[in-house]
């Protein structure tokens, strides 16, 4: 039972380090893995060794440091079915980012985390640090949350025991609290989160149902508090809304 545990904490810690690499940082030594982490750096070594050998970590051998390797490429070929998928989508999401006037996104949940699939810039100068392909934690996001509402409940229990990261200022750490909303968020049928994964920052979503009715992604306005206030958060609702329902009926749901 310990050994089990113990490849279950490696496994753990080996996905740890592959998430740590992003555009914005695509090399990492192994002093730096360990102190982002909180893990011993023989730890790190050992595990960035395994990850290379299987081809997910590549060292430059100029500066020493990893960068991912090109057996992500072969599972990036899961994402660019979820892309192809939602390909007929495009034009809805750049219509609601002209008329919201702010960035757009559409989102799937990956285990405990929401990662973005499409990105639609509004002309704004001020832009917010996202991209294709970043994720974030699911319960810091309103796409997030309005995917979870309608989740499996082993799924909300699952992520539940792993804790709520606190991102922004209003991030729910607390588990009772988080039933709560993602319970008031399933009856409304949208999220609207303000200031929970960065200050000064309001998400809006809208759940995306497949051909069964499965809630499978959410569509989001994002932008500053600035702009996203209180007093037009009902009108980009309704049109976030819209968007979703546009989107699944492309998918086959007609509810």
């Amino acid at each position: 039972m310990e050994k089990a545990a113990d490849t279950l904490s490696s496994v753990k810690n080996g996905m740890r380090i592959l998430r740590l690499f992003s555009v914005e940082t695509p090399e990492l030594g192994v002093t730096e893995m360990a102190q982002r982490l909180g893990l011993h750096k023989t730890t790190v070594h050992r595990l960035a060794t395994l990850l290379e050998k299987e081809g997910f970590l590549e060292q430059n051998k100029k500066t020493r440091k990893y960068r991912l390797g090109l057996s992500i490429l072969h599972l990036s070929g899961v994402i660019d079915l979820h892309t192809e998928i939602f390909k007929d989508a495009v034009p809805i999401l750049e219509s609601l980012m002209k008329k919201a006037n702010e960035a757009v996104h559409l989102s799937v949940l990956e285990d405990d985390r929401i990662v973005y699939l499409y990105k639609i810039e509004c002309p704004h100068p001020v832009r917010l640090l996202s991209h294709i392909g970043r994720s974030n934690p699911c319960t810091c996001t309103s796409s997030g949350k309005v995917i979870l509402a309608f989740s499996p409940k082993s799924i909300v229990e699952s992520i539940l025991r792993r804790g709520l990261p606190k991102y922004g200022p209003n991030s729910v750490t607390d588990r009772n609290e988080l039933i709560s909303q993602l319970a008031a968020i399933r009856q409304q049928g949208y999220a609207v989160c303000i200031d929970e994964l960065h200050e000064g920052a309001t998400s809006i979503a809208a759940p995306i149902r497949d051909y069964s009715g499965d809630v499978v992604a959410a569509v989001s306005i994002v932008g500053p508090n600035q702009r996203i206030t209180r007093a037009n958060i009902p009108w980009l609702v309704n049109l976030a809304c819209q968007a979703a329902r546009d989107i699944s009926s492309l998918l086959g749901y007609y509810g």
